[in-house]
């Protein structure tokens, strides 16, 4: 433009546009002892897409013209410290009550460090905003400027509450810089105790956690500042208007084995038993609730391989005998899955889905050679519901099939 490259049309309506997203995977693996080794992983990804009019204006200077900023972010974090915390029979959490209650600090703690913050003014009453009792909540409207509802309240006070900081340490920044390490843990050298060494060829434990703190979509708030280029009051939550929109943020946790127990046995005979254990929060900003959905499962399965195993048929008349190994399998699941609603402005809390599903699995499969495969299998699935406005059930299925697979 400087150059008079551009056209100096003050009517060019063509969008000058920006694209950029950063991926950064950090991994490490650990053997403090022989046979015991852990997996380190951290990840931060960001996505950040401009576009503008860049374009003369009337007195034929080139100008930026409606800027505007959409985006996604997501980092590793370990929120570990409230994944074993239970509700209690009405459902209602201690995490989600210190969440609320955060709320107060940070928005201290805001007023404090925003240099041009006077106390907050009501554009209402042209008058300082104090703290006071909302009489139709019950809220607190905290310090003018950042109200309970401020989405630059909201998210550090959810992000100390569930992940076990407290509130005054807690970063105000709603996107994290540092990715912190998750982890897999596997040992396998229990092979050497002489008693487990009598009775298994391999004896494994395993663990493995992850936990995402994710923003899925952010957008530039145009009301964020006016034409003098000073912060505006957003009238709905007698709140600053944050520089970017964002509709949900959650937090995706899983124990993806908490326990696993993986054991071959000296006879050809396979155990395995798992726990896992997951949750994700999403917290809406649009109508300030938090959805709450856990996860609970346990896995018990088997497997036997019997040798040489032997049929006898006849085909045009002679009698043909088969040898080969027949591998059974048995796999039992139970999982026990909650959906809570917890409304933040109203302080309600309310299970909204729920069920216990029990999973049975058996099949035998059987080489015939190496071209034909006969298996026979056995599945059902029953379902518990925790709410009464839904009805239990079971599905059974139940069948054998025959592959022949045609050399080419």
């Amino acid at each position: 433009a400087s150059d008079g490259w551009r056209t100096g049309d003050t009517t060019l309506n063509t969008l000058y546009k920006t694209n950029f997203s950063s991926n950064l995977t950090l991994r490490s693996t650990v053997e403090p002892i022989k046979q015991f080794r852990i997996e380190l992983t951290a990840n931060k990804s960001k996505s950040l897409n401009s576009q503008e009019y860049f374009r003369a204006g009337n007195n034929g200077k080139f100008t930026s013209f409606s800027p505007t900023e959409t985006g996604g972010f997501s980092i590793s974090i370990i929120s570990w410290s409230t994944a074993f915390l239970k509700d209690d029979e009405q459902y209602s959490s201690k995490t989600f009550a210190k969440f609320r209650n955060y709320r107060n600090e940070i928005a201290k703690r805001l007023a404090a460090e925003n240099p041009d913050f006077n106390g907050g003014i009501n554009p209402l009453t042209g008058f300082p905003l104090e703290s006071y009792i909302d009489g139709t909540t019950g809220d607190t409207i905290y310090t003018g400027g950042y109200g309970p509802a401020s989405q630059d309240v909201m998210i550090p006070a959810f992000l100390a509450a569930y992940t076990g900081k407290d509130a005054l340490g807690v970063s105000l920044k709603k996107f994290p810089v540092v990715p912190l390490p998750n982890w897999r843990i596997t040992y396998n050298g229990l092979t050497k105790v002489k008693f487990i060494k009598r009775y298994f060829e391999t004896f494994t434990l395993g663990h493995a956690y992850r936990s995402t703190y994710s923003v899925g979509s952010f957008a530039s708030n145009l009301d964020y500042k006016d034409e003098s280029g000073e912060v505006q009051m957003n009238l709905n939550n007698l709140s600053y208007h944050p520089k970017y929109d964002i509709a949900q943020v959650s937090i995706n946790e899983q124990f993806s084995p908490l326990f696993k127990i993986d054991m071959t046995w000296k006879n050809s005979l396979l155990t395995r038993f798992e726990i896992k254990k997951s949750r994700m929060l999403s917290l809406s900003l649009s109508n300030n609730q938090l959805t709450e959905v856990a996860s609970n499962e346990y896995v018990i399965g088997t497997g036997f391989r019997i040798q040489d195993v032997s049929f006898n048929f006849r085909s045009a008349g002679r009698s043909k005998k088969i040898k080969s190994d027949l591998d059974l399998k048995l796999d039992l699941n139970i999982r026990n899955n909650r959906t809570v609603i917890r409304k933040v402005v109203e302080d309600e809390e309310q299970i909204t889905a729920g069920q216990q599903i029990i999973s049975i699995k058996f099949s035998a499969d059987y080489v015939v050679n190496e071209r034909l495969n006969v298996k026979a299998f056995y599945d059902k699935v029953i379902t518990n519901p925790f709410l009464s406005t839904t009805f239990p059930g079971a599905i059974t299925n139940a069948g054998f099939s025959i592959r022949f697979t045609l050399a080419g």
